[in-house]
């Protein structure tokens, strides 16, 4: 199995945003996965459960963690086998990794009906897979079900207009707390026992952005 630092010297190019004319690493770079590797080797407990939406190179720095299960979900096969065919070529384990070719807004619901019987499962979450408006509040309602009481929840790619309302959200909402800034990524720190977020009166973010609408002219206008 190669070493981490020599995965980080050469990451691989998994993605491709133009039919496969150019490759990319998909956003996260060497420092980005540095970083959160060390935060995670202190942060998790060993063998964590994580669960992820999309896929890439954030996978792979996550089976360095040898987790006890990894939970991947992205609707594109092709890039799964990317994966697993560069984990096989450089003897990273993949035994963990449970690989769903299938839409977050469809495996998410099923996973986070278990929670009632079985419990939260997971200690730490991604979001990052699909970015409009409102799947990455579909992903994180699901994923805070599914997550355990001090666990994780990562989100990626702040400079979007709906990650970045989430982000807002999260850093005025009782119960979170920012544990690591990797400027494109936030890592927020569940501290609350309760997943619940209330009404929208429950959450500091809303009633500041509503209280200011009131004061308009016009609250009722766009």
């Amino acid at each position: 199995m190669i070493e981490f630092e020599q995965y980080l010297r050469a990451l691989p190019k998994l993605h491709s945003w133009d039919g496969g004319q150019t490759w990319n690493t998909g956003g996260f770079e060497r420092e980005h996965l540095a970083a959160l590797r060390d935060f995670l080797r202190k942060a998790l407990p060993g063998s964590p459960a994580i669960v992820e939406t999309g896929a890439g190179n954030s996978t792979i720095c996550f089976l360095f963690l040898a987790p006890g299960r990894l939970v991947s979900v992205a609707p594109d096969a092709t890039l799964f086998e990317r994966i697993r065919a560069f984990c096989d070529a450089n003897g990273i384990v993949t035994e963990a990794l449970e690989a769903h070719v299938d839409g977050s807004e469809w495996l998410l619901p099923r996973m986070a009906s278990q929670v009632r019987e079985t419990g939260p499962m997971f200690d730490f979450a991604l979001i990052d897979g699909c970015h409009n408006w409102p799947m990455v509040f579909v992903d994180f309602l699901y994923c805070n079900f599914m997550l355990k009481p001090g666990g994780y929840i990562m989100i990626d790619d702040v400079q979007l207009h709906s990650v970045k309302e989430m982000a807002r959200m999260l850093s005025e909402q009782p119960g979170f707390e920012l544990a690591l800034d990797l400027g494109k990524s936030l890592v927020f720190r569940r501290t609350s026992g309760s997943a619940s977020l209330g009404e929208w009166t429950d959450l500091p973010y809303i009633v500041r952005k509503s209280n200011e609408y009131a004061r308009a002219r016009n609250p009722f206008s766009l």
